[in-house]
């Protein structure tokens, strides 16, 4: 008879439980430390965040913000921090993010087939923390894709998905001031493309 099969341990030799364990206890001396160094004022902006994650992504922001030397923490942690608040507003600024099992939902089509559209630049889509995708809500519409999504997609200069995202939402001057997703709702496919085919060119 066969052992029953045991958990898969790490290349560094210890049990992934383990390695759990130990990233709870470090994160919690972690939190400790930077809600002993932070104002009222700081950790209650914290609190008001949407998320935990969000929280402490705050927390490290207002931390630095108020003078609080976080190289005691981690020399980059500031940077990391308002990185992901960056991320959060984009997708706020979206309409929020789907799975790839919700964008299948609304778009009538399978898993797989969101998937394979991804691959191929036909929707845009973002890489989050735990290796899924999030489909930004804000191309889509009421019965589909908005139209000349992919072509815009297929205009980008080679980019990260958070990097489409933040020239899409962004108003530019080429194009009359407003934004290439704006110029794709009022069906202005050619506008779209121009933008985001100059992205990086200012450099």
């Amino acid at each position: 008879m066969k052992n029953p099969a045991r958990p898969r341990r790490s290349r560094g030799g210890k049990d992934p439980l383990d390695l759990r364990s130990i990233f709870r206890k470090r994160t919690e001396a972690l939190v400790q430390r930077l809600s002993e160094q932070a104002s009222e004022d700081a950790l209650a902006a914290a609190l008001a965040a949407p998320s935990d994650f969000g929280g402490l992504a705050r927390l490290l922001s207002e931390t630095a913000a108020l003078g609080v030397a976080l190289d005691t923490v981690d020399p980059l942690a500031e940077a990391v921090a308002r990185g992901v608040e960056s991320k959060q507003a984009l997708l706020r600024d979206a309409g929020g993010g789907w799975s790839a099992a919700r964008a299948a939902a609304h778009l009538g089509i399978t898993r797989q087939a969101v998937d394979k559209r991804r691959r191929a630049g036909k929707l845009l889509a973002l890489q989050s923390g735990t290796g899924d995708h999030l489909y930004p809500v804000c191309q889509f519409t009421e019965h589909g894709v908005l139209g000349g999504i992919d072509r815009v997609l297929a205009a980008f200069p080679p980019s990260g998905g958070w990097t489409r995202l933040d020239v899409l939402l962004t108003p530019a001057e080429e194009i009359g001031g407003i934004s290439p997703l704006e110029a794709l709702r009022h069906g202005d496919v050619d506008a779209a493309i121009l933008a985001a085919s100059m992205f990086g060119e200012q450099g």
